[in-house]
């Protein structure tokens, strides 16, 4: 099991680029800035449409939901699946390849997610 100790390290092992973001604070005792810190990176490739980025960033978000203590599964959950649920999605295509990119372990609450965003919006 992961505990948001090791978050930090899991992070920089498969996004090397974040290694001197997560350092800017005592990450390893705030789990929830250095999940935003993924999540910022993860946003940010999402709106570039580099997709491989992406999918690391996601496939992590996966891992550290799957195998994450409570407190790690809720640091995801309350900060990556809300924040990729309202991220527009500019057409069809980009939509389809983002759903296939989420972790089957993110892919219920993050439709649970987008779903009450579209019905609020409406």
């Amino acid at each position: 099991m992961i505990n948001q100790f090791e978050v930090p390290a899991l992070i920089e092992d498969t996004l090397p680029e974040l290694r001197r973001p997560l350092h800017q604070f005592p990450a390893i005792f705030h789990i929830y800035q250095t999940v935003d810190c993924l999540n910022s990176y993860l946003i940010r490739q999402l709106r570039n449409k580099n997709y491989p980025l992406l999918e690391k960033c996601l496939r992590l978000a996966g891992r550290l939901y799957e195998r994450g203590n409570p407190i790690v599964q809720k640091a995801v959950t309350q900060i990556i699946v809300p924040e990729l649920s309202k991220e527009p999605v500019p057409d069809n295509i980009s939509r389809i390849r983002l759903y296939s990119l989420i972790p089957a372990s993110l892919y219920n609450l993050y439709m649970q997610h987008h779903l009450n965003i579209q019905t609020k919006n409406k």
